[in-house]
């Protein structure tokens, strides 16, 4: 390998604001059959369905925030999808996904049950 061959690429999304409050993360496994899943999803623990993205319509607990962009494939019936999660941190409000027709502002409280923070940040292009 050459010594100043670049490897990889990093693209700064603003996910995480600080970390002031210690960033704790958590190997998962997603349930197979919800497609592509992007950095930033909210990811809830159901007992009927595991781990899940979004809080639509599901009963369950605030589990994380997904790492990494993950796909889990279409088809319901597969094995779960190795995924990481952060469990505790500082994140911006805006860059957290939830359900289609949810707003995140309706999750802060049950994020903050279990140390995950929203902050607003300003954007500069």
């Amino acid at each position: 390998m050459k010594m100043l061959e670049q490897i990889g690429e990093f693209t700064p999304d603003s996910l995480i604001t600080s970390e002031d409050f210690s960033i704790l993360k958590e190997g998962i496994g997603l349930k197979a059959g919800q497609g592509v899943l992007k950095r930033g999803s909210l990811i809830v623990k159901s007992e009927k369905a595991g781990y899940i993205a979004g809080t639509a319509d599901i009963e369950g607990k605030i589990f994380g925030i997904l790492t990494d962009d993950t796909d889990t494939g279409a088809d319901a019936a597969g094995d779960n999808i190795p995924a990481v999660c952060y469990q505790t941190g500082n994140f911006n409000r805006a860059a957290v996904i939830v359900a289609e027709g949810a707003t995140v502002d309706t999750y802060e409280d049950d994020m903050k049950a279990v140390s995950l923070f929203l902050r607003n940040v300003q954007k500069y292009e």
